[in-house]
C-alpha cells in the first residue's frame, strides 16, 4: 500500500475564557464590580455579534442546557452583544501526549498528572501486565488550566526569585500597572497555566508592579509585534503579512477572530525567511519529530507555541509550525487549466496557457455538438484547439459529455419559465463506443487522457427519463415531468467501461479518467445524489479497474482552502457548513474512501476554482449561488494559490485542473463567474496568482 501523507492545515479554534476575576488573598482591593462577584465555580464571556448559545456551549466545552441555567434563560430566551454570560466550568478535561523519560512508570505519571493508574490504562488500552518504553507517546488528561486573574498590587521593590532554566527559552519581564497575567500570556505568546508553573504561583498568588515574572522568549527572527490600527480586522493584517488569518488566530490564542482591539499588540510572522502553518497534533507526534518534517528545531517550534516542556504536546490541538516561504513544486504534479473550444482563438488560448506555465490543458468535447447526426462529424472547431495545444507543447484531456439528441430520449424541464434542456447518455452505449472509436483514432498520439463523462452524479448532466407511459412532445416541447430518473454508478460504470476498452483499443498510452463528481451532499435519487454515496459505489461497481485515475471537482465553494471543516469563516453565511466546501477535507475524503476499497489509482481534480459575483460577469448569481457573493477577485486568486500549494503536499493527488480560461467569452454564465478572463477581456487577478504558483518542467 503506498504511503499517504496528508499536510493538514487547519483552523482548530483555541477556545479561551475571555474574563477572569479576582479571588480574596488577604490583600485589600478595588470596589467590586459586578463581574469580580462571579462565583468561583463559572467563568464569564461577553456575547459577541452573531454569537449563538449553541455555539458558545461548543466554544466553552459545555452545554446549551447548562448554559441556559446558570445564567436563568428561560427557553426561547434572547441573548444580546455585550451581554455577561455565566460560563460553567466543565469536568471534562483535555488529553495530552506524555512522551516516556527513562525511570518513568505508570504511577509516577498518574501523579505527575494528577490522574489514576487505571484511567491512564484505559486511555492507552494497556493491561495490567503491560509495560512502557522510554521514549514512546502515551496519552494523558491534561491538568486544567485555572482562569482565576490576578491582582495586581502596588510594591516598591518586591521580587520573584527566577528558576534555574534555559535562557534560551525564557527571558524576565517586569510587571506594570495594568499587566495581569492573562494579558501577559497572550503577550508572550503562552498560557496562564504555563506563567504559574514557571513562576512557582498558587491559583490565589498576587503579581506585583515592578516584580520580576519569567516569561518564555518570543523568537523575534520570525516575530515582531503589531500594534492595530483603525479599521483593521485579523484577515486584513493577515493579508499584510502574506499568511492565513487561522494562523494569527492561534498565533495569538484568540477565541474568536474577532476578538482584536485598537491599540492591541497582537504577534504577527515576519515576512522574511519563513511561513508558518498549522499543524494538528496526531497520536505519536513528538517535537523531535515535527521539527525533522517541517526542517526546523525543536526550540523553534516551542518558542512559537509557547510550550515550555518538550515532553507535553496536547493531542487534537493546532500547534504552529514553520514552513519554507516557497514550497517547491513537486516533480511529477500535472498543472492543468480549462479552456473551452473557441477555433478562432485556439491559437491565443494555448499562448495565454503557456505563459501561465501550466502543462495540461482540459477541454470539454460535448459529444452532441461533434456527432450532430449518426456517422456525421463536425471536429473543425475541435481541430483548430487540439492542434493548437500540441504545437504549444501542451498536453491535452478531453473531457467527453452530451450524448445527441438522436441517440437519446430527450427531457425538457419547465424550470422558473423557461424550458431547460438536460443532457444525459445514449439510449445504447454502443452509441458512445462508436464515437469515442472515431474521436481517439483522430487524435491518438495527440491527446494525451480523456475524462469520461461530467458530472454523473447530477440530473443536469446524467439524465435518463423513465416514464410509466410513453409521453407526447407538447406544442411548446415539454414531454413532463418523469416518473423517475435512472441515475447513480450502476449506470455510469458500464458506460466508465465500455469507453476504457476502446480508448485503449485504438490508443492504449491514452489515460482513461473516471468522471470528477460534483460536490453536493443532496440525495434523492433524482437532481442529484450526494458525493460519498456515488463514490462508494462506483468504487463497489469496480470503477478503478476501467480507468487510470479518479477524478474529484472542487467547486461552489467560498471557504478558503485553508481551512478545516466546519467552523464559520469571517464573510461566509451560508455553504461552509459540510466538509464538500473544504478543499483539504474533501481531498481526504476521497483519499480515505479509495483506501477503504483497497484502491491506490491517484486522484486527479479534474475542475477546481472559487467563483465571484465581482468584475464584469454575464449575469447577476441567482438563488442558490450565494456563495458567488462572499469572494472577491483578490481572495479568489490568494485562495488558488493556497490550494496549489497544498494539492502538491498531497501524495495521492497526481493532477489539478483550474477552472476556467475563457468561460465568459464562450457565453456561459456559470463559468463566467470563475473565468481567468471576465465578461469585458480583462485578466482578473487570479490569472498572475497562478502563473505565480511555483510549478517544474518535470510535471506529468
Amino acid at each position: 500500500m503506498r504511503r499517504r501523507t496528508l499536510f493538514v492545515c487547519s483552523i482548530l479554534l483555541l477556545a479561551m475564557s475571555s474574563l477572569f476575576h479576582a479571588q480574596d488573598d488577604g490583600v485589600e482591593k478595588p470596589a467590586a464590580s459586578s463581574e469580580s462577584e462571579i462565583p468561583a465555580a463559572y467563568d464569564s464571556y461577553i456575547i459577541q455579534r452573531g454569537d449563538t448559545l449553541v455555539a458558545i456551549a461548543r466554544r466553552f466545552n459545555t452545554t446549551v442546557e447548562d448554559l441556559k441555567a446558570a445564567n436563568s434563560i428561560a427557553d426561547g430566551g434572547q441573548i444580546f452583544a455585550g451581554q455577561a454570560l455565566l460560563i460553567p466550568r466543565g469536568e471534562a478535561r483535555p488529553v495530552e501526549v506524555y512522551v516516556i523519560q527513562p525511570g518513568d512508570t505508570l504511577f509516577s505519571i498518574s501523579k505527575r498528572f494528577n490522574t489514576s493508574v487505571g484511567v491512564l490504562q484505559a486511555l492507552n488500552a494497556l493491561g495490567a501486565s503491560s509495560e512502557i518504553v522510554a521514549g514512546e507517546s502515551i496519552l494523558a488528561p491534561a491538568a486544567a488550566e485555572s482562569s482565576q486573574e490576578v491582582e495586581v498590587v502596588e510594591a516598591d521593590d518586591s521580587t520573584m526569585p527566577v528558576p534555574s532554566l534555559d535562557d534560551s527559552m525564557v527571558t524576565v519581564h517586569v510587571v506594570q500597572r495594568g499587566d495581569t497575567l492573562f494579558e501577559l500570556s497572550l503577550m508572550y505568546n503562552t498560557t496562564v497555566a504555563r506563567l504559574r508553573s514557571l513562576n512557582n504561583l498558587e491559583g490565589s498568588s498576587s503579581i506585583t508592579i515592578g516584580s520580576s515574572l519569567v516569561v518564555p522568549k518570543i523568537d523575534e527572527t520570525i516575530l515582531e509585534r503589531y500594534i492595530v490600527q483603525l479599521g483593521d480586522s485579523l484577515y486584513s493584517i493577515a493579508q499584510r503579512y502574506d499568511v492565513d488569518w487561522p494562523v494569527l488566530q492561534a498565533l495569538n490564542r484568540l477565541a474568536d477572530a474577532r476578538d482584536i482591539r485598537v491599540g492591541q499588540a497582537i504577534l504577527v510572522p515576519k515576512l522574511e525567511d519563513v511561513s508558518l502553518v498549522l499543524h494538528v497534533i496526531g497520536r505519536g507526534d513528538t517535537l523531535e519529530a515535527l521539527a525533522e518534517q517541517y526542517e526546523t528545531s525543536v526550540a523553534r517550534i516551542q518558542a512559537l507555541n509557547g510550550i515550555v516542556d518538550p515532553s507535553l504536546i496536547v493531542l487534537g490541538k493546532a500547534i504552529l509550525v514553520p514552513a519554507p516561504a516557497e514550497i517547491k513544486a513537486r516533480p511529477g504534479f500535472g498543472f492543468g487549466l480549462q479552456a473551452f473550444i473557441d477555433g478562432s482563438r485556439a491559437t491565443d488560448l494555448a499562448a495565454r496557457a503557456v505563459k501561465l506555465g501550466v502543462d495540461w490543458v482540459k477541454i470539454d468535447v460535448p459529444w452532441a455538438k461533434i456527432e450532430t447526426a449518426p456517422m456525421v462529424y463536425s471536429y473543425a472547431a475541435l481541430d483548430s484547439m487540439v492542434a493548437a495545444m500540441e504545437l504549444a507543447g501542451l498536453k491535452i484531456m478531453l473531457n467527453v459529455f452530451d450524448a445527441p439528441a438522436w441517440s437519446r430520449e430527450t427531457y425538457t424541464e419547465k424550470l422558473n419559465s423557461q424550458f431547460l434542456d438536460y443532457v444525459g447518455p445514449p439510449e445504447d452505449y454502443g452509441d458512445f463506443a462508436s464515437f469515442l472509436a472515431n474521436l481517439v483514432i483522430r487524435y491518438a498520439g495527440l491527446v494525451d487522457a480523456y475524462e469520461i463523462w461530467k458530472s454523473p452524479n447530477l440530473l443536469k448532466f446524467w439524465t435518463v427519463p423513465v416514464y410509466t407511459r410513453a409521453q407526447e412532445m407538447t406544442d411548446d416541447g415539454d414531454y413532463g415531468i418523469p416518473d423517475r430518473i435512472q441515475i447513480g454508478a450502476r449506470y455510469y460504470v458500464p458506460l466508465l467501461e465500455i469507453a476504457y476498452d476502446t480508448i485503449k483499443a485504438h490508443d492504449e498510452a491514452a489515460l482513461v479518467v473516471a468522471a470528477g463528481l460534483a460536490p453536493v451532499g443532496f440525495n434523492d435519487n433524482y437532481n442529484s445524489i450526494d458525493t460519498g454515496t456515488f463514490l462508494n459505489n462506483m468504487l463497489l461497481e469496480g470503477a478503478a479497474d476501467v480507468s487510470d485515475a479518479i477524478g474529484a471537482i472542487f467547486s461552489a465553494s467560498a471557504v478558503p482552502p485553508t481551512l478545516r471543516c466546519c467552523d464559520k469563516p469571517p464573510g461566509v453565511d451560508t455553504h461552509y457548513e459540510s466538509f464538500l466546501q473544504y478543499f483539504v477535507d474533501l481531498m481526504a475524503f476521497y483519499d480515505v474512501t479509495l483506501l477503504a476499497h483497497g484502491v491506490e489509482s491517484p486522484i486527479i481534480v479534474t475542475q477546481l476554482g472559487w467563483g465571484t459575483k465581482e468584475g464584469a460577469n454575464l449575469a447577476v448569481p441567482s438563488t442558490g449561488f450565494e456563495w458567488l457573493h462572499y469572494t472577491n477577485e483578490d481572495e479568489q486568486a490568494l485562495y488558488v494559490t493556497q490550494a496549489y500549494r497544498i494539492a502538491q503536499s498531497l501524495e495521492n493527488v497526481a493532477a489539478m485542473f483550474l477552472y476556467n480560461l475563457n468561460g465568459c467569452a464562450v457565453g456561459d454564465e456559470e463559468a463566467c463567474f470563475f473565468s481567468l478572463e471576465d465578461a469585458d477581456g480583462q485578466m482578473r487577478p487570479v490569472f498572475a496568482a497562478y502563473q505565480s504558483v511555483p510549478k517544474t518542467s518535470e510535471s506529468a
